[in-house]
Order: structure tokens, then sequence, then C-alpha cells
């Protein structure tokens, strides 16, 4: 009698499931070498996203400490009674590009308000500064602002002050500050600090500009998660196979296949949490376009905190098991390696119908708008943008199954791509929605830069001009300190008082009219005047005619520049007299000097007149352009007059209104996401070319025993990458474009194609794939070795 062996087989049982995960996580980690890899490449895509969505969960928190902390530090003027007001100027300072927000303070008594963050008020000739201002202070680059601040530094401003670690600012002390007067000072009686400035909606198109951004920046990460839970999916099939031989049954083997992929995703959840947490804790050293943020402050929102740790693994399983679908794992092996099933189109296209059709149903609203406006764009911009990495494996398997002939490298490269066309599809399609939607992103931002007319930051973009604003008392100081500045080529000293019709007794309903005293040197270069004389007086005209008529005989009621009551206090009355010279000035759309509607006189004119002590004092500085920091010369020369000269150089971000901060600070952090979404793709690009080379170590062997150029190979290696971003370049740029066309007509805005924004997204995504070929070399090298042909 023959005895026969039958092969030991997997015994199933009716309730398998604990047995067959234990199986699953077993050989997730004691698979070997080929598991360990599998496992660690995994963990660390899986991990990157979880760190990613972790900090996305806690922008909400950062933005509300971050507000919170601002608003802490707002005055409010509104009089306490029993409280002795605080006397407030606030005086930003501007040192090469970057503003640096301060205030003047003086304490009229012992209960005086105290800005947060600081225990006392300074004293006069002291301040207080942040810490990020006392290290520029103490280092080589801040040499030039040290002569700014004269003062002693007496401490430093703590958290609760700042807007984050790397906020720049300053508290001053000075003596009484005066209200009336030569000297007068812009000063405001302070009560407390803590004013909430009140909610200030979103605009509109600042909130299709956020949406877009989330959702481009978003979905990347969700496609990287299901990417690196598909990392060698043809040797998992093969074990999976060897289990079907011992006697496994087909739902057995999905279960264990789920298993696998949860190990995955619970040890890339927790280096994603260890990631975040390694973030949170450098966040007060990381300084991005003048954002910061104290670790504090970085903490998820807890309901999205819960529904990341479950997606994450929903995702990775999902994925796993979707990819199986049509997958027959035999004893034998696995039906897949055959000529694969030709994917439908239907639904792919389906997703970018549904996704144009929402984005159709959400109608242009240029005011603020509703949830179920803003879902509509959401859901449309994620539809569209999800169509592109599910129609790029249709579009890249009908294509090269039409390729024949060519080098042998790309016959090799197109060979492998027909034998498995949707995983470099799926991971290029993460580069594609990157790309197509920092695309959209970058022609929203370009055209919403032109809707809220953001200046130029270059010195150059305001004609070189400079304003100080002064104090009668302090303009001749400050009109000899200026003259010793290098870079100042001409100094117009402008004093301004402010005056209504006598006629009228309430000013609120009235015009106000200006009697600007000025030189005749200024009259002559910036108003172009024939003849000027000291003692002239003008009644300038704009072209195409004033708001006002400036009639000789009228009284004016003349107010101090400094009252800021609703009825402000007559202190004077000024009579237009007859002998004024009429003046056509040019029109007045280019920088330099204002001179309101009124009245000119000049120097000696004026004195013949009683003009209020308290008025107001500029003088615009026309500085060389030639010269580098004209404008940090001019506050250094004035810097010891303190409060009584305020340098602005036009430019700073003071002068922006609040919808063109709102923009600013949108397109700050979108322009950090684009790129680490960009860099994220790399990653996941070059994580897929690692594990093919791995994966085809043997037949790379054969190959290069066979006498194929390593050269040859390489180069296949650049095809087979090549081939899908190409694909993927094209369908992105169309998609951003359409995408971009979608949203812009719901605003404004207007549609102007940047096509050097777009050659440089698109030139970024060609450059990925060298860089990706450069780095897989060495793993090339190594899979080319005789020694890989061993167990062969």
């Amino acid at each position: 009698m023959t005895a026969t062996v039958s092969a030991p087989r997997v015994p199933v049982e009716r309730n398998s499931w604990p047995r067959d995960f234990a199986l699953g996580v077993r050989l997730a980690v004691g698979g070997g070498r080929t598991s360990w890899m599998r496992l660690i490449l995994g963990t660390i895509g899986i991990g990157l996203a979880v760190a990613v969505l972790l900090l996305a969960a806690s922008i909400g928190h950062i933005m509300a400490g971050r507000d919170g902390r601002t608003n802490a530090a707002n005055p409010t003027m509104t009089a306490i009674k029993g409280v002795s007001p605080t006397q407030y100027i606030g005086n930003d300072v501007s040192y090469q590009g970057t503003s640096i927000p301060g205030a003047y303070l003086h304490g009229t008594g012992a209960n005086s308000p105290v800005p947060p963050g600081i225990a006392s008020l300074p004293g006069p000739n002291e301040i207080v500064v942040s810490p990020a201002l006392a290290n520029l202070l103490n280092s080589d680059a801040g040499a030039g602002l040290r002569g700014r601040f004269p003062q002693k530094i007496v401490g430093t401003i703590g958290e609760p002050g700042l807007r984050g670690p790397a906020d720049l600012r300053f508290y001053a002390g000075t003596g009484p500050l005066p209200t009336t007067g030569p000297s007068a000072a812009n000063a405001d009686n302070v009560y407390a600090f803590g004013k909430n400035p009140g909610s200030h909606s979103i605009d509109a198109q600042l909130l299709i500009l956020a949406i877009i951004g989330a959702v481009a920046l978003l979905i990347p990460i969700f496609i990287f998660v299901s990417v690196s839970s598909r990392i060698a999916g043809a040797q998992r099939d093969r074990r999976l196979a060897a289990l079907r031989l011992v006697g496994a049954g087909n739902w057995q083997v999905r279960r264990i296949a789920a298993a696998e992929s949860l190990v995955s995703a619970g040890t890339g959840l927790v280096v994603g949490a260890l990631a975040y947490l390694g973030i949170r804790a450098l966040a007060p050293q990381i300084d991005f376009l003048t954002w910061s943020t104290f670790s504090d402050d970085v903490v998820p929102s807890p309901a999205l905190a819960v529904l990341i740790v479950l997606l994450v693994p929903v995702l990775t399983v999902g994925t796993v098991l979707f990819g199986m679908r049509r997958t027959i794992i035999e004893p034998l092996g696995v039906v897949r390696g055959g000529k694969p099933v030709r994917r439908r189109v239907w639904w792919r296209l389906g997703l970018i119908v549904a996704g144009i059709a929402l984005l159709f149903l959400a109608k242009p609203s240029n005011s603020h708008s509703t949830g179920a406006w803003t879902s509509l764009i959401a859901a449309g911009a994620a539809a569209l943008l999800v169509g592109v990495p599910a129609i790029l494996p249709w579009l890249l398997e009908r294509i090269i199954s039409r390729v024949q002939g060519g080098a042998p490298s790309w016959q090799l490269a197109i060979r492998r791509l027909q034998l498995d066309s949707g995983t470099p599809a799926r991971v290029v399609g993460g580069v594609a929605v990157v790309l197509a939607g920092a695309i959209a992103l970058q022609l929203l931002l370009f055209a919403a830069a032109n809707r809220y007319n953001v200046p130029d930051s270059s010195p150059d973009s305001l004609g070189g001009w400079v304003l100080v604003n002064t104090t009668v008392a302090a303009a001749g100081q400050v009109e000899a300190d200026l003259a010793t500045v290098p870079a100042v080529k001409q100094i117009n000293m402008i004093e301004t008082v402010n005056g209504f019709d006598a006629g009228k007794p309430d000013t609120n309903d009235q015009m106000e009219y200006n009697i600007t005293v000025v030189s005749c040197a200024t009259i002559k270069n910036q108003l172009h005047a024939a003849n000027c004389v000291d003692g002239d007086g003008f009644i300038p005209s704009y072209p195409g005619g004033s708001a006002l008529t400036v009639k000789p005989g009228a009284v004016w009621n003349l107010v101090g520049a400094h009252d800021r009551t609703d009825h402000p206090k007559i202190i004077g009355q000024y009579t237009v007299p007859a002998n004024l010279t009429p003046l056509a000035l040019r029109n007045n759309t280019t920088p330099g000097p204002y001179f309101g509607d009124g009245v000119l006189l000049t120097p000696s004119a004026a004195a013949k007149i009683n003009l209020p002590a308290d008025r107001y004092t500029q003088a615009w500085v026309l500085t060389d352009p030639h010269q580098a920091g004209a404008t940090d010369q001019i506050a250094t020369a004035v810097a010891g007059l303190t409060w009584q000269a305020d340098v602005q150089s036009l430019n700073e971000a003071d002068v922006l209104t609040a919808d063109q901060k709102t923009f600013v600070t949108i397109r700050s952090v979108l322009l950090a996401g684009s790129l680490f979404t960009l860099l994220l793709a790399g990653v996941s690009m070059l994580v897929l070319a690692l594990e093919q080379v791995r994966e085809r170590r043997r037949p790379l062997a054969v190959l290069a025993a066979a006498g194929v150029p390593r050269s040859a190979l390489a180069r296949s290696l650049l095809w087979q990458t090549a081939v899908p971003v190409v694909l993927g370049v094209i369908v992105a740029v169309g998609t951003g474009l359409g995408l971009a066309a979608l949203v812009i007509r719901m605003t404004s805005m207007t549609m102007q194609l940047d096509w050097t924004t777009v050659g440089i997204f698109t030139g970024a995504a060609l450059a990925l794939v060298f860089l990706v070929t450069a780095l897989t070399l060495p793993a090339l090298r190594s899979a080319m070795r005789l020694s890989a042909l061993r167990t062969e």
C-alpha cells in the first residue's frame, strides 16, 4: 500500500476572524526582510500623511490662539470710571521691509492699564521688547536697527502679549504727552486692553480661495495614504497564493491582507503622531513668511483627531480590498499576472462631470455667502480633483496599449507599464492633483492680487517717497536731521489745518477744507507752478474740476488736528482772501505730497494769519532709488525724537485693508502648502520607483547577466516614470485651468492666464522625474548584481 502525504491545511472555522487577523499581523511583522521593507515603506508613507493631517486639524486652534492674543493687546478708548488712562501712541517701525509694531506709553495714575505680556509700564527712556526683537538687536543682522531704539531695554514681552514667538514688537515709555499746542501728540487715552474688534466676515472671493486651497492641499494627502497601503502588492499576493495552497479560503486571505494593512496603518499612526509631536515641539523655532506659533497653540481639534485616527485605517484597508476586487488568488498563482481587465471609464468621467456640474450650480456671488454655497464649491472642486487620479489609469492604459517598437530601453518601460499601469498611474495621480491644484490656486491668487490691489513691496513701487509725520515744534529738527541723510534728494515740509464752513454748525455733515502751508520750492517742484514768491497764496484745482469750490470771502471754522471727538472744538476761524491765485494742479495720481482741497499758503502768507498751533505736520521725502535702505537711514536719523517723528515707507503692511491682509495671509499659507504637497508627491514617486526596483531585482539581474547595458536599464526606469508623469502633467494643466475658470466666474475677478506660473509648476513636476530616476540609480546598481541570481 502506498502512503499518501497531504499538504497541511489551514483550519477553516466558523469564527476564524481573530485567527486570520493574528496571522496577518504575524506575516506583516515576521515575514522576513521583504515584509519588513514593505512595513517600513508603508509606515513612512502613512506617517507623513498622518502628521500633515494632524497639523491641518490644528489650524483652527492655532488661529484662535493667535487672534486671542492679538485681541488682548487691542486698546479700549471707552472711558471707565475710576481708571486713570494710559496715554498711548501706536508707532510701527519698518526695518528692511519688515514691520515692527509698537507703542509709546505713559501712565497717568497708579491703576493705569498695562498691555498684556508686561508686568508694568516702562518709564521714560525705557523700552520693553519681544524676545525675537531682542535677539535681532543683539545680532549682526540688526546692527542698523539699534540706533532706532535709544531707550534702555528693561525687560521682554511675555507670551500673552505676542502673536507668535517670532513676533517683533516693543513698548516704549515716555513722559506726559501733550494734547494741545505745537507739540500736540497723536495720543489716545486707553482705559483697558483686550478690545474685541468685532467679527470680520471674510469676503466671498477670499473664502473661495481658502476652500479651493484646503481641497487642493488635502486630497493629495489622502491619495498618498491610499498609495502607501498598496506598496509591494505583488509580493503580498504571492504570499496569499501560498496560503491558498495550504487550504486558506478566498475570504480568509482577504482578512489576512486587511490585517497586514492594519499593521501599517497602526504603525503609521504612531509614527505620524510622533512626527506631529516633534513638529509641535519645534514650532517656536519655525518662522515662515513672518508666521510663527507657540507649541501650546498646536493642538488638533478633538473631533478631527478622532476622525483621522478612524479614517486612516479605514482608508488603508478599503484601498487594499478595493485593489483585490478583481484579483483571483488561487493556490497556483495570481490571475492578475495575465492580461489585466480593461478599466471602465463611466464612473471616472462621472466624477469630473459631477464636479463641473456642482461648480456651475454655485451661482456667482460677490457678497458673504451661506454654508450651502461653500459646500457646493468644496464638493465640486473635490470631485473635479479626485477625477484626475481616477481618469489617469484609464488614459495611460489606452495610450500604452497602442505603443509599439522603439529602443530596447523604451520597450522595457512600455512592456512594464502594459503589465501594470495602475500603480504608476495612481502615484503619478497624486503628482497630477498637486499640480492641478497648484496651477488653479496660483491663477486664482494672480487674479485676486489684481482685484484687491495688493501693492508691490519693492522699494521703487511708490517712486522712492517716504513720509515722516511729526509735530510743529519738532518740524525744524526733523528737517535738519533729514538733511544729513545721504539718500535724501528732496524734503517737502507740509503743514495742514482742517476747516469747515462756518455757516453750518455740524461738522459731521460737511465737506472738509484744508489750509496747507507749503514752501515755494515744493509748489514749483510738485505742482509745476510757473511763478511763486514767499508770501503768495493759491487756490488749487484738479483736472476735471474739484469736489469743492473755494470762494473768496468764505469763512471756515478751524479745528485741532488731534481733536478726535464726534463734534470737534472750534479753535479759530479763517476767511479766504480775495488775492489768492488760481493754480491748476496736475492729475494727482502719481506718488508724492498730497495737498487736499482748499487753499495753499506759503510760510510768509501763513504767518500773517492766526493759524492754530495744533495742526498736522508732515515731511514728504524723495529718496535716491540707487541707495539701498533709504527708509532705514531716515528712521535712524530722526530716532532721537521718539514719538515726535513717525516714519512710514508707504510700503508697510499697515496700509493694507482687512481684506488685503487676509488675502496676504491666505496666499502665504497656500504657497507653503503647495510647496509641501509637491515635495510629498515627489517622495511618493521615489518610494514607488524604489519599490519597483526591489520587486524586479531578479529580472534586472537576469537582464544584466544576459548583457543588457546598465545605461539601458536606467533609461528604462526613466521612461517608466516619465510616461505617466507627462500624461499626468497634460491632464493636470487642463484640469487646473478649467478649475480656475469655473471658480473665477463666481467672483468679480478676471481670468488671466499666467503662463509663467504654469510653466514653473510644470517644469517642477518634470524635474521630479529626473530627480527620482537619479535617486534610484544606486538601488538599480545593487539589483543588477549577479548575487541576486543565486536563489534562481
